[in-house]
């Protein structure tokens, strides 16, 4: 069967599931273990009217008020993942915003990048800037470019931190970057962009303009059949490793590395097309580094650094470092929460910690908004 309409079947499998009333992700057809989840509605988008996307949707509380309570929230997975590894995030956050009967939850969304979940595989050269421009995209046709806050994991963290920059703070109102990937430099020693061409003065800069000083270098010889065969290769040798790493991973809340969420995994690594984009995935360049994109561009963001210091995927070590690091970026508008007992996803991890931090900096971010609002009035 010829690969797009094997994506367009699994689609209507899952939507015909979810009309059913039964399980609609793979890992709802598992066996569920650890904290509570809250699972989501499936929905399908046309990326550019090409790429099947899925993505997952929770509707807003019953008293939810866009103009009292958060904006809506965007989820992006990291390599390897899904949208599916929110559901316990939406849980915890929805029964944080539940106070006296009253549910103040706001909209959420997360999405499936392209080639990972149950969204298409296609044969193209994934880099993080094609991955960006799919949140972008997301949030403009899908979200209607409504005021929301990103939220994202590993790589989805950098790719958020530069959609952000892209889509800038009308749409943006925040980040929240739970162990982040994404190049990030020292405050006192970053220099920005340096180039021998006057013309560029930014990494953003040079990303729109085909990064002349640093052009893209395919796979030598081999090109795409090679990254076919490197991924291939990769996942014959993981596949039998996913349960293991899982437990790892998850080493401080093992029960949540349950069969649910070792199957999306699974599934996914066999998809057609799969192989490519776990090749890809060795061979990313690094993206504008988090310094440009948080501070410099659209006068800075507001964000949430949440480093769990078990990252057993950077190492505890990194993990540290980063955070301190991330904790001078700029402390009047990027907080850090350090969590200790959790590992590099500690949104499915350890949920109710991450959405209790998360609440608690989205209080601090309406009472600045409260703060500025009188003064806006007398000008």
């Amino acid at each position: 069967i010829e690969w797009r309409e094997w994506f367009r079947l699994l689609a209507e499998r899952s939507l015909l599931l979810q009309e059913r009333g039964e399980p609609a992700t793979s890992g709802g057809e598992k066996s569920m273990a650890g904290d509570p989840r809250e699972l989501g509605t499936v929905n399908y988008w046309r990326w550019k009217d090409q790429h099947l996307v899925r993505y997952l949707t929770w509707p807003a509380g019953k008293d939810y008020d866009s103009k009292q309570h958060a904006p809506a929230m965007l989820l992006v997975h990291g390599f390897a993942a899904s949208a599916e590894q929110w559901e316990r995030l939406v849980f915890s956050l929805r029964e944080q915003n539940t106070m006296d009967g009253k549910d103040t939850t706001p909209p959420i969304y997360a999405v499936d990048l392209l080639g990972f979940g149950h969204s298409e595989k296609p044969g193209l050269s994934y880099t993080q800037y094609l991955w960006e421009s799919q949140i972008v995209d997301f949030a403009v046709e899908i979200m209607e470019a409504a005021p929301m806050i990103m939220v994202g994991n590993s790589i989805g963290g950098g790719l958020s931190a530069g959609a952000a920059a892209s889509l800038g703070k009308k749409i943006c109102k925040g980040l929240v970057l739970c162990n982040t990937a994404g190049v990030l430099e020292s405050p006192e020693t970053y220099s920005g962009y340096t180039s021998q061409n006057d013309d560029i003065r930014s990494h953003t800069q040079a990303a729109m303009e085909g990064n002349p000083n640093e052009p893209y270098s395919p796979v030598p010889i081999l090109g795409g059949n090679g990254l076919d065969l490197f991924g291939t290769g990769i996942i014959r040798l993981i596949y039998p490793q996913i349960e293991q790493r899982l437990s790892l991973i998850y080493g401080n809340r093992i029960q949540n590395a349950d069969p649910a969420v070792t199957y999306a995994i699974q599934q996914s690594a066999m998809h057609p097309g799969s192989a490519n984009v776990i090749g890809s995935g060795q061979k990313l360049a690094p993206n504008r580094p988090l310094n440009e994109v948080l501070l410099e561009i659209d006068g800075g963001f507001n964000v949430l650094v949440v480093k769990c210091l078990e990252d057993q995927v950077s190492s505890p070590e990194v993990a540290k470092t980063r955070a301190e690091l991330f904790s001078r970026l700029n402390p009047g508008k990027v907080i850090v929460d350090s969590i200790a007992d959790a590992g590099h996803c500690p949104h499915d991890e350890q949920p109710a910690k991450v959405a209790r931090s998360m609440m608690q900096w989205l209080a601090t971010l309406k009472e600045d908004s409260m703060e500025e609002k009188p003064q806006s009035e007398t000008v």
